[in-house]
């Protein structure tokens, strides 16, 4: 048998695309990586000094000389892109804006400086909480047991009704475990949910060296512990003003008002209200 006769599914044409389309846009992010890296310096804005950093009207200009782009429009599209992939390459010096070609300064980020999210290496794409959902069609062997369980009756009955895929436990990282149980059904909204306040295999960021004048053992300016309303605000407060901070969440980020009873509270009470203006108006 030949070597091309065994041929796996890793060496197939698609995959190889994949990894030929990888590598360019790898080749690109450094490019532009290196682009963004020349025009950063220290910079000053109503007395305070931000440290290398970058116009974003001068990086309009550094992508448009590239000629990657045409226009100024599809440069900010650009840079908003790499603002957002694989955890980020710059920031807003304040993370108040997104990538605009306007006066205003960014950073850029280093290796995973702020965690990512892990990056399945078949697709390249985030690894998502739909990865780990299993098949909601029911198996031959499932229906007979059904079945034999309920009676043929029943079971007609029950294979009509609706059934939610679940996730797949085992093949989920213990310390995820426990958040894919506090969140059902798994539908498309649950799981884009959970991608948002509590990503599968979040990557951590590495520590930092220690800033000249701290001591031996320093980390962190600031540690927050629990992700809720208060711990959000506590901890992107303190990062704007350049605080180091680390957040530490166990279960879904935005606590019980984001994710429970409060917010859906507010959803039927704002719900009622404007129900309530409608009959005003004979609008219902």
């Amino acid at each position: 048998m030949s070597t091309a006769d065994t041929t796996t599914a890793a060496d197939t044409p698609e995959k190889q695309d994949r990894d030929q389309l990888r590598a360019e846009l790898k080749v690109m992010e450094e490019k532009f990586r290196k682009c963004f890296a020349d025009i950063s310096k220290d910079r000053t804005y109503r007395l305070k000094t931000y440290k290398n950093c970058f116009v974003g009207r001068e990086a309009v200009d550094a992508i448009v000389a590239t000629g990657v782009v045409q226009s100024r429009q599809d440069a900010v599209t650009l840079g908003q892109a790499l603002m957002t992939s694989r955890g980020g390459m710059f920031e807003h010096v304040l993370r108040d804006h997104d990538f605009e070609d306007k006066y205003l300064f960014y950073r850029l980020l280093g290796e995973n400086e702020r965690g990512a999210r892990q990056v399945d290496n078949l697709t390249g794409a985030n690894v998502g909480w739909d990865s780990f959902l299993a098949s909601s069609r029911k198996s031959s062997d499932t229906k007979e047991t059904e079945t034999e369980e309920l009676g043929e009756e029943k079971a007609e009955v029950a294979s009509f009704l609706p059934h939610m895929p679940v996730p797949d436990f085992e093949a989920i990282a213990e310390r995820d475990v426990h958040a894919a149980k506090h969140v059902w059904p798994m539908d498309e909204y649950n799981t884009k949910l959970l991608d948002n306040v509590h990503p599968p295999n979040w990557i951590d960021a590495p520590p930092k060296s220690k800033p000249a004048g701290k001591e031996s053992n320093y980390q962190f300016d600031m540690v927050v512990i629990g992700g809720g309303a208060a711990g959000l605000i506590t901890a992107a407060g303190s990062a704007g003003v350049g605080a180091r901070v680390a957040l530490i969440e166990a279960n879904l980020l935005g606590g019980d008002w984001y994710v429970c009873r409060c917010f859906y509270w507010l959803q039927e009470r704002f719900g009622f209200l404007v129900s309530n203006r409608f009959r005003q108006f004979n609008l219902m």
